[in-house]
């Protein structure tokens, strides 16, 4: 057989699992075709022909082909061939001095080996690199061992690490966290404590602690001990760094105690630099996240709980008073919910703790409705009150909350609650009061628009024609509510409506929110949906997009098909279809493999058309290879697909002479192909 002299003919042998003419292709004068092959090569199922080639070419140093090393050691490490390991490795530290190199290949390869011998390759090089000014190889080698998680690393990459101090330590010890080892504990508990240590050297070395296993705290560290380094660092001005040292005391007895002595502190001294807000806050959080391990809810410990009721009262940030919230609610002990009540009053966090009290395990319910009926309670206080039955779907409170909308002398911000809960509720008998409600032009705006809102929500049809008239109300607060209120309304008339808001309103945010609601309508919507297609507003693209992925029909994918071709959706059609994974899909994303696409958008579609699987997609990414003018990974992977599952063309392609193929490189390596596939 002789040598090939085109794509077309490396295709056919990679397809057709001719091994033999590969590696000769491999030895080729032409540079593009010999590297084509050899990453075809890695492709293959490992025969000894195929291996033995690679080393070849691996071990080969020919100025004239200063690529095919590198396709040999990405080919290789697919292969995960052990004995490519000692010249990985020599290729490594090689191109240790160059940014243009491809040393992420040669890195990924030895990690997709692993072993011993990989990691200590691996470990050399990055010893060699320390000294170097740039480092420009350490970031791969480490991504690397970290992907190998070898615990025989942590020696020597501790030892490593003062080497890169300062100023690029940052990724060796997130490799450190990585492989998780206690015998990292205490240098990682040094550069916590470290006052040259940045701030995100410090929160890398704090989520490295955190990947210890919990068995293994703290760290055999004497003085200053792991505690002592995290209460100095829980109070730190960066509030990601106090909450990962909260994270780790809380693991102690000594530790948890360390954190209640400062919600004691900053209720007794509150404007104590010992305890800034956000620390106080991070304990919050803390006990909100793991009620159990801090025993807020044992007999014995109400003190605790009385602890977080004051800092629900008295802080005076809010961000402490919201998590002082969240860990009553989290510890549902004795007068939790009583405490909450009285926090509904505080406009602040209300919303907030609303949310939190419809989620407790037996919500007081009845006190809230009693809070509501209330005039004399503030209004934040009602307010929260009726977002809490509203959250808690409690439908006995319906009679309240229409006595509460119909009292015109109540405050406009009760009222807004009352027909929100009304909307959460969900139930019929609320429509009609919340219809006329947003009829009454003589009502606040905001009490209309939130009607209207929750007209949308409970989708009784006689409401419908209150809300389409509101659709064309000259307030734009109403017109967007109404907007999306039709999305809960799944008929023709409603989708019709919506179209026309999304064509002709001069609102950009309400023509979105139009496109957003056909999205949720269903089957109705369908042919406005494509008809919008056709003449599509650049300001609702996306959205209309959107709204065509979650249709399935065939009119939809061809749909999303035109607008693949149009620049105001031409990236979100694109990525809609790939999602879609739908044998009606393959028409469309093959014609996209035509245009002149990125290489990162060619790749989703060239998975999109792998995922489908089918006959037709298989055909349309052979034909795409047998053109391509530049081997990219995803080339090799569909070849290697077209070869398990013997997909052949109808006629293979009659290949040009080699004068006739034109050169391409890549930027960083082999990347060219014959023209004359």
């Amino acid at each position: 057989m002789e040598r090939a002299t085109s794509w077309a003919e490396l295709v056919r042998m990679r397809v057709e699992g001719d091994v033999v003419g590969l590696c000769r292709a491999a030895r080729s004068a032409d540079r593009d075709i010999a590297e084509s092959a050899v990453r075809l090569l890695g492709g293959s199922t490992g025969s000894p022909e195929a291996v033995e080639a690679l080393l070849a070419c691996l071990r080969r140093n020919d100025e004239t082909h200063p690529g095919l090393r590198w396709c040999a050691a990405e080919s290789l490490g697919r292969l995960r061939e052990r004995r490519a390991v000692p010249a990985l490795v020599r290729l490594l530290a090689e191109g240790r001095d160059s940014r243009v190199q491809p040393v992420e290949s040669v890195c990924e390869a030895l990690a997709a080996i692993g072993g011993p011998e990989a990691v200590g390759g691996l470990l050399h090089v990055l010893d060699l690199v320390a000294g170097d000014h740039h480092r420009y190889t350490a970031v791969p080698v480490l991504d690397a061992l970290a992907r190998l998680r070898p615990r025989e690393a942590v020696t020597p990459l501790l030892a490593s690490l003062w080497h890169y101090l300062p100023d690029h330590a940052g990724h060796l010890v997130r490799t450190l966290g990585a492989i998780g080892d206690p015998r990292a504990g205490s240098a990682l508990l040094v550069l916590v404590h470290s006052p040259t240590s940045d701030t995100h050297l410090r929160r890398a070395a704090l989520r490295a602690l955190y990947a210890l296993r919990a068995r293994a705290w703290p760290p055999g560290r004497r003085y200053p001990s792991a505690e002592e380094v995290l209460r100095e660092t829980q109070r730190a001005p960066d509030p990601d760094t106090g909450r990962l040292a909260t994270a780790l005391l809380s693991r102690t007895g000594g530790g948890r105690e360390f954190l209640w002595g400062v919600l004691r502190a900053a209720a007794h001294a509150p404007h104590d630099a010992a305890c800034p807000p956000h620390a106080v806050a991070a304990v919050c959080d803390r006990v909100a996240d793991a009620p159990g391990l801090f025993g807020v809810d044992v007999p014995g410990r109400s003190a605790y709980a009385a602890l977080l009721r004051h800092h629900l009262r008295e802080a005076a940030a809010p961000t402490v008073r919201r998590a002082a919230a969240r860990a009553l609610a989290a510890c549902a002990g004795p007068g939790v919910g009583e405490a909450l009540l009285v926090a509904l009053g505080d406009a602040r966090i209300s919303d907030t703790v609303a949310d939190l009290l419809a989620g407790l395990r037996k919500p007081p319910l009845r006190e809230a409705l009693a809070l509501l009926a209330d005039p004399d309670r503030p209004s934040a206080q009602r307010s929260g009150a009726a977002r809490t039955l509203g959250a808690a779907r409690y439908a006995a409170a319906v009679p309240s909350l229409l006595a509460a909308l119909a009292d015109d002398t109540s405050p406009t911000a009760v009222r807004t609650s009352v027909v929100d809960a009304l909307g959460a509720l969900r139930l019929q008998a609320g429509s009609a009061p919340l219809a006329a409600l947003a009829r009454d032009e003589g009502q606040p705006g905001t009490v209309r628009a939130r009607a209207v809102r929750a007209l949308g929500l409970i989708g009784a049809p006689d409401t419908l024609p209150v809300v389409l008239a509101c659709a064309r109300s000259p307030h734009e607060a109403i017109r967007g509510r109404a907007a999306t209120a039709l999305g809960g309304f799944p008929v023709p008339a409603a989708a019709r409506a919506l179209g026309e808001v999304v064509a002709h309103d001069p609102e950009p945010d309400i023509a979105r929110a139009a496109a957003r609601a056909l999205g949720r309508i269903g089957a109705a919507a369908l042919p406005v949906l494509v008809r919008l297609a056709d003449d599509v507003r650049e300001v609702a693209a996306d959205q209309l997009v959107a709204a065509l992925a979650v249709r399935s029909e065939a009119e939809a994918t061809r749909a999303l098909g035109r607008l693949a071709a149009v620049p105001p959706t031409r990236e979100a059609a694109r990525a809609a279809l790939c999602e879609r994974g739908a044998p009606d899909c393959v028409e469309p994303l093959a014609a996209l493999l035509d245009a002149d696409l990125h290489p990162h958008t060619q790749e989703t579609v060239v998975r999109a058309l792998l995922r489908i699987g089918t006959d037709e997609a298989h055909e349309r990414l052979l034909d795409h290879c047998l053109r391509a003018t530049h081997v990219q990974q995803w080339h090799i992977e569909v070849l290697d697909v077209m070869a398990r599952a013997r997909i052949r063309p109808r006629a293979w392609p009659t290949p040009e002479p080699a004068a006739g193929r034109r050169e391409a490189r890549g930027e960083n390596g082999p990347r060219a192909v014959g023209a004359g596939a």
